[in-house]
Formats: structure tokens, sequence, C-alpha cells
């Protein structure tokens, strides 16, 4: 064996070792990250819906009724109140109108389940939700400038943004096309934490009307 040969043979029995102790630093590092660093993800719905969906679709054994006749595949609206009820903090909303029971339920839910709900409204005829939420102690302020609060969006855990053209209305929910797109990249969802916390601060806590209209919230 030449004196080349035993010096390749030398320095590949001295690298390797190296080479796999890198690799495996490299391989904890990356393990190590926080999920928000990596596993960012983005879903999108669409709007209306196929129908409702069966209750039990995700359920261990399924729907076993044969003459059922709920949708047995993913729904949206499912989907989106699946989302909102994971909130486990808080809950912040700011939607240019607020007129489902159905929605205004969960949110009450939360509420009662310890989770920080705020709510941002346009004041378009919003006093039967005003009363529908305030009343249950959760807080509530109104636009009442003379231009449109148009923001449709709500932010979960300071970690999930939904946004899109939808509407917490009947409207949204089952008759117009209508979209939201559910992002967790940090630097979006810190921005739009920031801008619901400057309307929050402008929006003082007398800008709202407390006329109820209770034919104003929409049951559904």
């Amino acid at each position: 064996m030449n004196m080349k040969f035993k010096w390749v043979a030398l320095m590949s029995a001295v690298a390797n070792p190296i080479l796999l102790y890198l690799a495996y630093k490299i391989t904890q590092q990356t393990s190590n990250k926080r999920p928000d660093q990596h596993t960012e993800q983005t879903e999108v719905l669409f709007f209306p819906d196929e129908g409702l969906q069966c209750p039990r679709l995700n359920s261990r054994r399924g729907c076993l009724d044969p003459k059922c006749r709920s949708k047995h595949t993913p729904q949206s609206l499912a989907r989106l109140e699946e989302i909102l009820k994971s909130a486990t903090k808080s809950c912040d909303v700011c939607m240019f109108v607020i007129a489902s029971q159905q929605l205004i339920d969960i949110l009450v839910e939360l509420h009662l389940r310890g989770v920080h709900v705020r709510c941002i409204a346009d004041n378009q005829d919003m006093d039967g939700v005003l009363h529908a939420l305030r009343s249950n102690g959760i807080l509530v302020k109104f636009d009442k400038s003379d231009y449109l609060m148009h923001h449709k969006f709500v932010v979960i855990d300071s970690k999930i943004v939904l946004t899109g053209s939808y509407n917490f209305s009947r409207g949204g929910m089952g008759i117009n096309r209508e979209n939201i797109v559910k992002v967790s990249y940090p630097h979006i969802v810190d921005a739009y934490v920031n801008e619901f916390n400057e309307m929050w601060r402008i929006y003082g806590k007398t800008n709202f009307s407390i006329n109820f209209r209770k034919d104003l919230v929409y049951e559904g």
C-alpha cells in the first residue's frame, strides 16, 4: 500500500465519525425547533356547503344510519365551528356583520368556558347582536364612523387567523359564495393581533348603541 493510499484511508477514518456527529447535531436542532418555525399550515374553506355535515361523521364508528340525509363528507361550516371551538385562551372576532345565532352561540360557549372573547363589528343595524353578545358578558365594540369597518377576520389564541370574504351571517353560511383562509404563520398572525388591538383601543367603551332589535339576529 503506497503512502498516498494510506493517507486517504486515514483521513476517511477520521472524517467519517465527524460527519456522522455533525449530521446528528443538525437533526437534533431541527427536531427541537418550535412547531411554528417549520409546521405552519394553511387551510382554505369554501362556502356554501353542499348540505349539513352528519354529526357522526368524525365519531369512532361513523354514521350507521342508512336513512341519514346529512352529508358524509367534510363540510366547511362544521370545520369552521371546529376551529372556533379549539380556542383555549382568546378569540378576537372582527367582522363587518355578526348575525348568525349558530356562530354567536359558539362565542358564548367559549366565553362561558373561560376563553377571553372580544368582538368588533360595523355599526350596520347591529343592535340585536349587541344584545345577544353583551347580555352574556362578551365585550363588543362598533365602528360608528361614516365609513365601513369592512374587516372579516378572527384571531384564535394569538396563533391562528381566519380571514377571507366570509361574514358571520346567514348569507355567508349558506347562500353566498364565500371563502375563509386559515393561517398560522407567526408574522402574519402578529399583524392581525396588532390591527385588532389598535382598533380595540380606538373604538372607545361608549362606541356602541344600546337599542335592541331581536329581528336582526338570524336563526341559523
